[in-house]
């Protein structure tokens, strides 16, 4: 299949858009007199209302020694103490889920539109004046350690939480959100309430939400409740000073990490630190995921199609204010777990030393723009983005921009980029997996 064949159908594929006849307003973004940060859109294409409650921080601000109190705090705020409540929301399709990110803690409601109100009166009461009992901060806890122990058990969770340790730990974001059964341990709840109360305040939140409501009366609805939020200080920089990052070492031998497993399947990646987030390396960093990862025509595809050396090959960006991780890997067969290794070094290098050439820039581009449209097709997906875009400082509005990026993005750019973040020596490998 030739490149130029894989250009055309990215570029009719992006050209398509999202499916579906729907009405989308611009996005609107205002700061309310609480200093709360709220970012709504219309989209008529369902009865349905999606927010996302961003709580800006997440595990940078754990402190040392209580890694998972960004999560356990999230979770607790969550904890509805009356199961008819539980019930009756239920009953109403309203859905909700919560998660701790580098930068920021989000809290996810979904709700038919028509019980917006009566579902908001109820997590509301919850957010504003949560409960730290020592029963529920046990169960928590206990909820932490089994998921913990879960991610522990996938190859590809436990080969990105030690890339993070290995090159973004002393920024603050290394480590499983889940903390450690050490640190969960010595959690009291004077720390959680004490946390809440510097982090769980307007000025140190994002409201985003999408809803078929018109822009008048969404507004309404939100006021109504988020509104009597208790107005409050910016929260400030992470509490849990950290050392600056170590130089690269030059010697590739100490860099790297290998965990061994009693299983059948290897996990081979090779991380890289990517730079503070701007525009340019936000769009710049998609792009290096379609190059070397996305499918037929990357860089790293021959390894499975060719050389029949993995049964799945990837590549991804993963992006924090003060620095991101670009990660290509591949899973394959522990009889191929050196020679998949090698291989995947050596691609790695030959996109270093060589660059890539205008027509696999432009194939790449065209895949980043169409993966952008339908990942963020839903309600759910697009408020997430939005959300995201806020706590990184680049704000929601950044989205409609983040294309015209993408298309001005030069091949010396690129190229330039590709250089400094793909240099063998900043690279650390993690390779998880049987004995070799």
């Amino acid at each position: 299949m030739s490149r130029k064949f894989l250009v055309l159908t990215a570029l009719v594929l992006a050209l398509a858009g999202p499916s579906g006849a729907q009405k989308k307003d611009p996005v609107r973004r205002a700061v309310w007199e609480n200093g709360l940060t709220v970012v709504t859109e219309t989209d008529d294409s369902s009865p349905v209302t999606v927010l996302e409650i961003v709580i800006r921080g997440g595990r940078q601000t754990d402190p040392a020694g209580r890694e998972g109190l960004s999560y356990l705090t999230t979770r607790l705020s969550l904890e509805i103490p009356d199961e008819s409540k539980v019930q009756e929301l239920m009953e109403k399709s309203s859905r909700y889920m919560m998660a701790s990110r580098g930068d920021e803690s989000v809290i996810h409601l979904e709700c038919l539109t028509e019980f917006l109100d009566d579902t908001l009166a109820v997590f509301l009461k919850i957010l504003d004046d949560p409960l730290f009992s020592g029963f529920r901060i046990q169960h928590i806890r206990d909820f932490m350690d089994n998921q913990r122990q879960i991610e522990a058990d996938d190859n590809l969770s436990l080969g990105r939480i030690a890339l993070l340790d290995a090159i973004l730990g002393p920024l603050g974001y290394g480590g499983s959100a889940y903390g450690t059964k050490a640190a969960l341990a010595a959690i009291r709840a004077r720390e959680i309430q004490a946390f809440y109360e510097e982090r769980y305040r307007p000025a140190n939140m994002i409201l985003v939400s999408i809803s078929d409501l018109p822009a008048a009366e969404l507004e309404s609805v939100l006021r109504k409740h988020f509104g009597k939020f208790k107005a409050g200080k910016a929260a400030g920089p992470p509490s849990s000073a950290r050392p600056a990052p170590e130089s690269p070492r030059p010697e590739a031998a100490q860099r790297e990490t290998i965990i061994e497993k009693d299983t059948t399947q290897v996990f081979v990646s090779v991380g890289f630190l990517l730079p503070a987030v701007s525009p340019k390396t936000y769009a710049a960093g998609l792009l290096l995921e379609s190059l070397l990862g996305n499918g037929p025509g990357s860089r790293l595809w021959p390894l499975r199609t060719e050389r029949k050396l993995a049964y799945n090959v990837n590549a991804r960006a993963e992006v924090f204010k003060d620095g991101g991780l670009f990660v290509a890997y591949l899973e394959t067969d522990g009889a191929k777990r050196e020679e998949a290794r090698a291989a995947l070094t050596e691609a790695l290098r030959i996109v270093w030393e060589s660059g890539v050439t205008d027509d696999e820039l432009s194939a790449a581009k065209a895949f980043a723009r169409t993966d952008l449209l339908r990942a963020n097709e839903t309600k759910s997906r697009r408020a997430a983005t939005l959300g995201e875009l806020e706590a990184l400082g680049l704000g929601a509005e950044h989205f409609s921009r983040l294309f015209g990026d993408l298309a001005v993005l030069s091949l010396a750019e690129m190229n330039a980029f590709i250089r400094e973040t793909l240099a063998p020596e900043r690279s650390w490998l993690v390779l998880v997996g049987p004995k070799r």
